[in-house]
């Protein structure tokens, strides 16, 4: 029985498909997660590359194939894959950095839990955060958009083609927003410890024979607790729509990469 030779070129550009495939699902949220197994990564990568590579294999333009040129296209696959993670890794981010002060602010500093993801030291309430926007992720539906935007990435970016580094201004916008993303879901809280604080500020200087370091504590985390139950609606809501404005962000960032 005889084979057919393989064409090196379809065997490289099958390679760089597989090699954006790749690095954008190891750095995406949830499914690039340590606790997800490597035999699923697997699996996921390897059913992606299958699928799409006979649909944008029309599209892909001629690879250079000196040794030099294929590693800058590589590189260049790489940062694609990575720029693409960082939007919704952004997001991620402002959700635990909000619940780090919500620990923080609720008196929880040294209550603190191992996070597998980041190998470090994260609050109670920046772990909770961080699984709800895990949860949110899924039920918004952000993985079928980041799914489509990675096939919408070959035909608005093909392999090989040049970077904008004017491109990267959206980036840096969502970086910048990030602040913003965590101090709108962290203000409900912060609003309602700083009337607590004033409140046993006044109280401490009215009777100076309580000792309010004591009352304090039990109030900071009551109330931090029921205020973060008022909020979490508000806040389900708030990363809820910033997991689907991915939908905008995502094309504007690879047509800004593409210059268009």
């Amino acid at each position: 029985m005889e084979f057919p030779l393989l064409n090196v070129e379809e065997v490289t550009s099958a390679l760089l498909v597989l090699l954006r495939v790749s690095a954008l699902l190891m750095l995406m949220p949830v499914f690039g997660h340590r606790l997800v197994p490597q035999q699923v990564k697997i699996g996921l990568i390897a059913l992606l590359a299958f699928l799409l590579y006979p649909v944008v294999a029309t599209s892909l333009p001629q690879i250079p194939m000196s040794p030099l040129a294929l590693m800058v296209v590589a590189i260049q696959e790489i940062l694609i894959a990575a720029m693409l993670a960082m939007v919704a890794q952004l997001i991620f981010a402002a959700t635990q950095f909000a619940g780090q002060v919500m620990g923080y602010q609720m008196g929880l500093a040294i209550a603190n839990v191992f996070d597998p993801a980041t190998s470090a030291q994260i609050s109670i309430i920046g772990q909770f955060a961080q699984v709800m926007a895990m949860l949110i992720w899924l039920s918004a539906g952000a993985h079928n958009i980041f799914l489509s935007a990675l096939a919408d990435s070959f035909y608005l970016l093909p392999i090989g083609q040049p970077l904008d580094l004017s491109g990267i201004i959206p980036l840096n916008n969502l970086a910048s927003n990030m602040f913003t993303l965590a101090l709108r879901l962290v203000a409900p809280m912060l609003l309602l410890l700083f009337f607590l604080y004033v409140a046993l500020g006044l109280l401490s200087r009215a009777v100076p024979q309580i000792q309010v370091f004591f009352v304090s504590f039990p109030l900071t985390v009551g109330v931090g607790f029921l205020a973060f139950a008022i909020a979490l609606p508000s806040i389900i809501s708030l990363m809820h729509d910033s997991f689907s404005g991915m939908s905008l962000s995502l094309p504007l960032l690879l047509k800004g990469l593409s210059g268009v």
